[in-house]
């Protein structure tokens, strides 16, 4: 993950940063990444990282867009949250370039994007098993196992998911928690 997204402050600038024609896994690397990027819903601009390495490329929709993006960027400090989020290694944050600050940025966006899809599908998982994630320090999901069975939950006999529940949550290490919401209303004491 991003260095910016460690930031409730950076998660938030993120966030208003929306991106559309995402294209990710080309290249010879295959970590290309293309995607047009908006502030506020009004487009500024398209960033393409070729995957062949050298510098990711930044597009903006007219010289406007660029002072635009690039006072947003200012205005809220993104480089000092770089910096205090993984970036110290530049020695100095005015080292930290508004070309460097909008690449991170718009590829938080795009990793925020990866991230929901990942919480959606063990949200999913949720409907026919008890799935637990381990969290790292700073609440992110880094891994998952699960108990899941062919059929719904809806469809077990609550006993039979009690009684998992009941193990599962016993062998828990501090790190991990239950992400299941659905399991109170199916009549699981939690």
């Amino acid at each position: 993950m991003s260095s910016i997204l460690n930031s409730p402050k950076g998660k938030e600038i993120v966030q208003r940063v929306t991106l559309k024609n995402v294209k990710m896994g080309f290249g010879h690397d295959l970590q290309g990444m293309y995607a047009d990027f908006s502030l506020n819903g009004k487009k500024m601009g398209y960033i393409n990282d070729d995957g062949w390495g050298g510098e990711v490329e930044i597009r903006y929709e007219s010289k406007a867009t660029q002072i635009d993006f690039e006072r947003f960027l200012t205005q809220n400090n993104v480089a000092q949250i770089m910096f205090e989020n993984g970036w110290e290694f530049m020695g100095d944050v005015k080292k930290i370039t508004l070309h460097t600050q909008a690449e991170d940025v718009i590829n938080s966006a795009v990793n925020l994007i990866e991230e929901n899809k990942a919480i959606k599908k063990l949200e999913k998982k949720t409907l026919k098993g008890i799935v637990i994630v381990e969290m790292d320090a700073k609440g992110n999901i880094v891994a998952y196992r699960e108990t899941a069975w062919k059929i719904l939950l809806t469809a077990l006999p609550l006993g039979a998911i009690q009684m998992t529940y009941n193990e599962r949550k016993k062998s828990l290490k501090p790190n991990e928690k239950i992400l299941n919401t659905n399991l109170e209303a199916l009549g699981v004491i939690l």
